[in-house]
């Protein structure tokens, strides 16, 4: 049985590439099925940075939020007919939901509900650590972003709920995956 997961992006451009191509690494290598869930602002941002067309064709299973339950995914993510919920990148308004208990959007509820089903669930903020970020424009260009007091306390309060890992960078996420998908092949 392969490993089955999706993969939430809310709205922030930090690691795109790098998800999407693990993505796909793990779909070729280890027959990954990927189940990707975008946030209302996720599917801006994917295309802002016109990431939308790579991402469908990486991934067939794109699924976009309608409302915080539609796209239904909750119920099956609750019941463990997936292994796992990872969401990479999440924004800090997204990190800030999910550490005040708001499940408003697709991917804050799926995370809610997944926790509740005792199913893991993994994150990488991308606004976690005191120094400054370098992410990129949509042209490539870089773009220095500062990390605001706010984004490191509420990571820190993630890092404290029950049921959520929190990955600190990606390569932790890509080793993290590749293990799980090596104990199931």
């Amino acid at each position: 049985m392969p490993l089955k997961f999706v993969w939430g992006i809310t709205g922030t451009g930090f690691l795109l590439d790098e998800s999407i191509n693990l993505m796909k690494e793990l779909q070729e290598e280890h027959n990954a099925e990927i189940t990707v869930m975008l946030s209302k602002a996720g599917k801006v941002v994917i295309k802002w940075y016109k990431k939308w067309e790579l991402l469908n064709d990486v991934v067939g299973r794109v699924r976009v939020e309608k409302t915080s339950n539609n796209p239904f995914l909750a119920g099956p993510l609750q019941i463990g007919k997936y292994d796992f919920l990872l969401v990479c990148p999440v924004s800090a308004n997204s990190v800030a939901k999910i550490v005040y208990g708001i499940a408003d959007t697709l991917v804050t509820n799926c995370v809610a509900q997944t926790i509740k089903g005792g199913v893991p669930v993994c994150l990488l903020p991308s606004d976690q650590h005191k120094e400054p970020i370098v992410t990129s424009k949509p042209d490539g260009s870089p773009l220095i972003l500062k990390i605001r007091d706010i984004e490191i306390e509420n990571v820190e309060k993630l890092k404290k709920l029950e049921g959520i890992t929190v990955l600190s960078n990606f390569s932790e996420l890509s080793e993290t995956l590749k293990k799980k998908a090596k104990n199931i092949d």
